[in-house]
């Protein structure tokens, strides 16, 4: 067999392949799941700089997911040499870049949702913005999961390859049978026709010289009963074009999924103590894969009320900024800094547990900072605008993950419980998707490394999602026995107002003892309450503010996005007058501390220097609602 090697891993001939490509070549490569994608990548890249003899700065590395930008970038530091410098990006964040290298003192772009970024940035490849950044157009552009590039992110990519099709080479690599989020097309008929668009555009539009690969060992399942589900794959890649047929294929290979599904174990009921201990001593990692966010907040709470620690997995597009970064901010005591008196500083928080010269380069990177230099208010406008790296914003390592199955897309796990699917709704339901069905069930029974599981839940009745409401709202909340009962809502990273240090504005507190005890005394999963601080709405469509609360502490305000999103919800129909609020909304978690980026005056004002960071916590979990009276269920309906 012949080999290439980094460090002491060997690749299989069609890996070798895909690596050896020269730089100017057009190769796609279908990956399957487990299929060693990531590992061929980082030897792609190695290759690239190592024989090729490309600058770092001349790749672009672009992904779908923070997760697999994170994983490209662990396995480029461990196993690569002179790979080390290439940036991997998902394409939201290479988009923003582009928007800030067009116009650099723009200031509203974190205001501008994900999809306008996009369009924005396509506007600026055909304006020559990519031509103009400081080292040139791209020599090569390595794209991975391209399987989910549907709508504006399609079109984006497809306006950068053609911008630079006669001078750069390009590695694309994806699974049509992991293609799981056409759900951002609205449209049934044009998600149906976004099902392997992109491939079909690759294939036409380089038909002379395209070089195509297939990696179908699998590297990742190492027991027969991690591997049940490997055989799908084939079919679901080669699913008809036919809306019809692709929906008849589909459902019978989701039926044949859940038959499959149905010969692993059974991981057992929650309330019993040998599976909650199952779940707190398990020795690797173990992710339970539900269907939709609904399921996880249940399963959240039920965990929570059994004392068993988990970490609830954030969307993809989430991306908190650790709090050392605040504290790097606040020691640096100058304009600049150097990289010595970064290691000097960063050397002494317990937070960072990255290669600080790999931290370093980030920071760098993201701030444009010349001469081994760090520009520290640039480095404070890129967190303003969520410009951080993606691999310095991953989530926390936990034994125990509650996920949807699109957020765990990418990763992996010693053991997986994946909850039992509902069947798929009978022809004729406008909102069915079987294809999308069929692939989701797919990657869920595809991301275990050793042990595959089944649980069983109960049906949620009373778990809705307030997208259907009469104000629609991107939130799942808690009903009742009635329909325009409302008793609970989903927590988001945007419910903490980050326009002020806590304790600025209501409730009132020492800002500067606030911040002490948030480091100090605040921990993840930690249970936190909002608070009605008084009956007069901020607006006619915002609720009262609330105040945060920790073991009865003040340690933060509700957002006006929060409050507003409460007010939709709890405006059951058009005609309704919301004139009654939960007094409390209790059983939120905390997710994470973050640094947040705001005004240095109202920073320097606070008493917490001139730097404008502070940290503040996001939230998770399900809120429920206690009402000011003794109503078991309450509402804005009664």
């Amino acid at each position: 067999m012949n080999t290439v090697t980094v460090g002491d891993l060997t690749l299989t001939p069609r890996q070798l392949k895909v690596v050896e490509q020269p730089w100017d070549g057009r190769t796609l490569v279908t990956a399957g799941a487990g299929a060693g994608k990531t590992t061929t990548l980082t030897y792609r890249l190695e290759h690239l700089t190592r024989v090729e003899e490309l600058e770092a700065a001349e790749i672009l590395v672009l992904s779908f997911s923070r997760a697999a930008v994170r994983e490209l970038r662990d396995r480029v530091d461990r196993l690569a040499v002179t790979a080390r410098r290439v940036r991997a990006q998902t394409f939201d964040g290479w988009a923003l870049a582009l928007l800030r290298q067009m116009d650099p003192h723009r200031d509203d772009l974190a205001g501008i949702s994900f999809d306008d970024r996009i369009q924005m940035a396509i506007a600026a490849i055909d304006a020559g913005v990519v031509e103009s950044f400081e080292h040139g157009p791209p020599a090569h552009v390595v794209i991975d999961e391209v399987q989910d590039l549907v709508g504006v992110r399609r079109e984006m990519v497809e306006a950068l390859l053609d911008c630079f099709s006669d001078s750069c080479g390009f590695t694309v690599v994806g699974d049509a049978a992991q293609s799981i989020y056409g759900f951002q097309v609205s449209d049934m008929e044009e998600r149906a026709g976004e099902t392997n668009r992109f491939f079909d555009w690759v294939r036409a539009s380089y038909a002379g010289d395209l070089v195509e690969v297939t990696l179908d060992d699998n590297f990742r399942a190492r027991t027969p009963e991690a591997q049940v589900a490997l055989p799908f794959g084939v079919r679901l890649q080669s699913l008809p074009t036919d809306p019809a047929a692709a929906n008849a294929g589909a459902s019978r290979i989701h039926a044949e999924l859940c038959s499959v599904l149905d010969t692993a174990p059974d991981f057992g009921d929650l309330s019993e103590q040998f599976v909650q201990d199952s779940l707190r001593f398990h020795g690797g990692t173990t992710a339970i894969l539900c269907r939709d966010n609904g399921q996880v907040l249940w399963l959240s709470e039920k965990l929570n009320s059994y004392g068993v620690p988990h970490r609830i997995q954030r969307s993809p597009r989430s991306r908190p900024v650790p709090v050392w970064v605040a504290d790097l901010l606040q020691a640096s005591g100058g304009a600049t800094m150097t990289e010595e008196r970064f290691v000097e500083i960063v050397s002494q928080l317990p937070d960072v547990t990255d290669d600080l010269s790999r931290v370093w380069r980030a920071l760098r990177r993201v701030a444009q900072s010349p001469r081994n230099q760090l520009d520290v208010e640039a480095l404070r406008r890129a967190i303003a605008e969520g410009r951080l790296p993606d691999e310095l914003t991953a989530n926390p390592i936990h034994p125990l993950v509650l996920s949807t199955v699109h957020r765990a897309k990418g990763l992996e796990f010693d053991r997986v419980l994946v909850v039992e699917p509902e069947p798929i709704a009978t022809e004729g339901t406008r909102e069915t998707d079987p294809p999308a069905e069929a692939r989701l069930l797919y990657v869920a029974m595809t991301r275990p490394r050793d042990d595959l599981y089944r649980m069983k839940i109960p049906k949620l009745w009373t778990m809705r999602k307030a997208a259907h409401n009469a104000y629609p709202v991107d939130r799942w909340f808690l009903g009742g026995r009635q329909r325009w009962a409302r008793n609970g809502i989903e927590a988001t990273e945007f419910d903490v107002c980050g326009e002020a240090p806590a304790g600025v504005r209501e409730p009132v507190a020492d800002p500067v003892e606030t911040q002490r005890y948030l480091r100090e005394c605040v921990r993840l999963n930690d249970e936190v309450e909002l608070r009605r601080l008084h009956d007069l709405p901020a607006s006619p469509t915002e609720t009262p503010p609330y105040g945060l609360f920790h073991d009865g502490r003040p340690i933060g305000e509700a957002s006006g996005r929060f409050r507003g999103d409460l007010w939709r919800l709890l405006k059951i129909n058009r005609g309704f007058e919301v004139r009654r609020w939960p007094e409390r909304i209790t059983g939120l978690r905390i997710d994470v501390l973050e640094t947040v980026a705001g005004s240095a005056a109202a920073s320097e004002r606070s008493g917490l220097g001139d730097r404008g960071v502070w940290i503040a916590p996001r939230l998770c979990g399900l809120g429920k609602f206690v009402w000011s009276d003794t109503t078991e269920e309450g509402g804005a309906g009664e």
